[in-house]
């Protein structure tokens, strides 16, 4: 990841994290977001790259700024629950957000005031999920950012995801319950099947942790373990 999109997407999460304490973006504010009812699905965005961002740094200053004020919106609104950036060793996933929202189509409508969205800097990679675990909205510092770690397994093929995906999920419950990893949500479709968030920054315990997983290494089944950064109490 580059250290700008690094930069940035730390303040993003930090602005997420302290909505108050944020400067307003130079353009006018988009208007506020409407409730999204409770019952609608919950989505799963990987923000990933697109084209490169202009040469200009004041342009891009303020693309960041447009871009933390959308978050808050969403935040307010209850429609966007935690975001964070993190570090892709082939830089392309630069962060997350989960939100909730009735359709892809309103979902997309949400980045619509983002200029890093619309105009293709990043692209969106929205998949429905369930939280089995969330993270949290409440109880957070608002003062500041950590490390930790984002996990997720592939998904293997059509066969081995029958034969092994109730044995993982029950294996994962486990998991969580002995508090190894804090939040976790299974992705609906896609090269993705589970993402999970782990306090610890020690990847190599983790790895250790995950070697029992039902199915790993198996029909294409692999862990990822990257960096992820997000305010303390996020993840518990």
């Amino acid at each position: 990841m580059q250290r700008r999109h690094f930069t940035t997407g730390l303040a993003a999460c930090a602005a997420l994290a302290a909505p108050s304490r944020l400067r307003a973006a130079e353009s006018p504010p988009a208007p506020p977001a409407p409730r999204v009812p409770l019952d609608a699905p919950d989505w799963f965005v990987f923000l990933e790259s697109g084209r490169p961002t202009p040469p200009d740094r004041a342009a891009v200053a303020a693309m960041q700024r447009g871009h933390i004020e959308n978050f808050k919106r969403l935040f307010a609104a209850g429609r966007l629950f935690a975001a964070g950036p993190m570090r892709d060793p082939a830089g392309h996933k630069r962060g997350f957000v989960t939100v909730r929202a009735q359709t892809l189509d309103e979902l997309r409508g949400y980045f619509q005031p983002d200029d890093y969205v619309r105009e293709g800097y990043m692209t969106l990679n929205a998949v429905p999920a369930t939280a089995q675990r969330a993270l949290h909205t409440e109880g957070i510092d608002a003062s500041r950012v950590e490390e930790l770690r984002i996990l997720h397994l592939s998904r293997g093929d059509a066969s081995e995801e029958a034969a092994t995906t109730a044995a993982r999920h029950a294996w994962l419950q486990g998991l969580a319950d002995r508090g190894t990893v804090g939040a976790w949500y299974t992705l609906g479709h896609g090269p993705v099947a589970e993402v999970m968030f782990a306090r610890s920054t020690d990847t190599a315990a983790l790895q250790a942790a995950f070697q029992a997983c039902p199915g790993l290494g198996r029909g294409g089944v692999v862990l990822s373990v990257w960096a992820q950064w997000l305010a303390p109490g996020v993840v518990r």
